[in-house]
């Protein structure tokens, strides 16, 4: 039986409620992270904790910006739902919490944020599409205007792009602007590989900053390849020599086909395995400074069970 993480209280997911009036539901208005935990060790926690934060300041929702507390959370909430020997996902969602007079604008007076975190085993058909490869459509870009570079609620036009994908029985959707520049993927960040050169598209065109692409982004520099933030055309990444998307739950997804046309060999190329590899000894190398140090942790202090 689940168990999730509710406003400080660990209780049965069918227990769990959230107000009628929370703007989460009634408005998007919130945030969200999506973590990838490695037999209870949480990766990279510390970036997205970060980003969650400052997306809250950005729309003014209050969050506690506290790593060593979300770290001792999750790891609870794991080991309740018997998640600490398994690969698993966890996703923290914060909204601005209830408001029962109902006005598009928030509050004057804030109210008390609503805090959820989910943990759910992994999708075992991740690792086979890892070693094979996934396939992607494009999507054109069409929202009347900039969104703003946080992991809103508002995922309303991610999901049905992703369901046109799986429609056209491919695994993802890449998002393409009207002059056929690529932004991202509906729940990914993009790159490509041209003799030894890589490629993903730069923040100015409005995607999201994604904690895994910047990781790659080090990584691959410190691998000694060149990586170049800079616009990437329709046509460059269906000629690349290879291709792959970044994300905390598919790590380093290899892209072997694009709107039914088959990128470099058809199937991971040398570099993208490369990378897998390089991003998989980063996710041990921090897991085992994580369990060095985890001994001098003090635990959560004022959360119910």
């Amino acid at each position: 039986m689940a168990v999730v993480y509710l406003n400080g209280r660990y209780v049965q997911a069918e227990r769990a409620k959230v107000s009628a009036f929370d703007r989460g539901f009634s408005y998007g208005d919130g945030l969200f992270e999506t973590m990838r935990a490695y037999a209870g060790f949480v990766f990279a926690l510390d970036r997205h904790v970060a980003r969650l934060w400052e997306g809250a300041v950005q729309i003014g929702i209050s969050f506690e910006n506290d790593v060593g507390k979300w770290q001792q959370v999750m790891s609870e909430l794991l080991r309740r739902n018997r998640l600490t020997d398994a690969d698993a996902s966890l996703r923290l969602t914060v909204t601005r919490g209830a408001d029962v007079l109902g006005s598009l604008l928030p509050p004057a007076v804030p109210i008390s944020p609503t805090l959820l975190l989910v943990a759910r085993p992994l999708d075992t058909g991740i690792a086979t599409r890892q070693q094979i490869g996934m396939s992607a459509i494009t999507v054109h870009w069409g929202s009347p205007f900039n969104p703003l570079q946080i992991k809103s609620l508002d995922y309303l036009y991610n999901m049905l792009a992703m369901v046109q994908a799986q429609r056209e029985g491919a695994h993802e959707a890449l998002f393409v602007d009207r002059n056929g520049y690529m932004i991202e993927g509906a729940t990914s960040n993009l790159f490509s590989c041209s003799k030894g050169v890589l490629t993903t598209p730069p923040l100015s065109a409005g995607l999201l900053p994604g904690i895994t692409r910047d990781i790659m982004i080090d990584l691959a520099k410190q691998e000694g390849l060149t990586v170049s933030e800079a616009p990437v055309h329709l046509d460059n990444i269906l000629t690349a020599d290879e291709a792959f998307l970044t994300g905390s739950l598919k790590e380093i997804m290899p892209l072997i086909a694009l709107d039914d046309r088959q990128i470099g060999i058809g199937s991971a190329g040398p570099v993208t395995q490369h990378l897998q590899g390089c991003y998989r000894a980063a996710v041990e190398k921090e897991r085992t400074r994580d369990t060095r140090t985890s001994a001098l942790r003090a635990p959560v202090r004022g959360v119910n069970s």
